[in-house]
């Protein structure tokens, strides 16, 4: 990692934990600069203005979905796997993200973020799944292109995340179902 690169890592970290726990709006460099363990012209350095930081964030959310849905998908061969493994990033995804009641803190900006980020995971979805899509009957016998089903689960993920479901394996398994994935053993049996 290039030097200065930990404190950038750290603001934005910061950052995040600030917005999922008050809203931009009450955002303060102050704050963040406080709660990052940075002093305050070091932050400036990196963002010298309240908006440099929430384009930053917006950028920064945009790499670590990417990152994350990377990781979690690399870890297996067979595409039912693979799509398998992001169906479950997808559904704990935003949770873990922003914590329990981003909406609350500002409901536009946290809607504004979803409609914002949905292109740019739809698009990090089929790129980094590319064959697994096919284990989706719909997009198998051409009903669906890759690209609406990579919309669709992230719509359903997103509907979880502004009503939660009080048991998420619930919602996984419904993804699961309608991805063609239904229960383990098939999951296994295409692994």
């Amino acid at each position: 990692m290039p030097v200065g690169s930990t404190s950038r890592e750290a603001i934005l970290v910061a950052t995040r934990a600030a917005i999922a726990e008050r809203g931009p709006g009450k955002l303060t460099l102050s704050a963040v600069a406080a709660a990052a363990g940075v002093s305050r012209p070091t932050l400036y350095r990196w963002f010298p203005t309240k908006d440099d930081l929430l384009a930053a964030i917006v950028v920064y959310e945009e790499e670590q979905f990417d990152v994350g849905l990377h990781a979690v998908i690399a870890a297996h061969r067979s595409p039912a796997r693979r799509l398998d493994a992001a169906l479950r990033y997808l559904v704990t995804y935003l949770d873990d993200l922003m914590g329990a009641d981003p909406i609350g803190a500002d409901p536009q900006f946290a809607l504004q973020s979803l409609a914002r980020g949905l292109p740019v995971q739809s698009a990090a979805l089929v790129r980094l799944l590319g064959d697994a899509f096919l284990q989706v009957p719909a997009v198998r016998n051409r009903r669906l292109t890759s690209e609406q089903a990579a919309e669709m689960f992230l719509r359903v993920a997103y509907s979880h995340y502004l009503v939660p479901h009080p048991d998420p394996e619930v919602l996984l398994a419904n993804l699961r179902g309608f991805a063609g994935l239904t229960g383990s053993a098939a999951i296994r049996a295409t692994g």
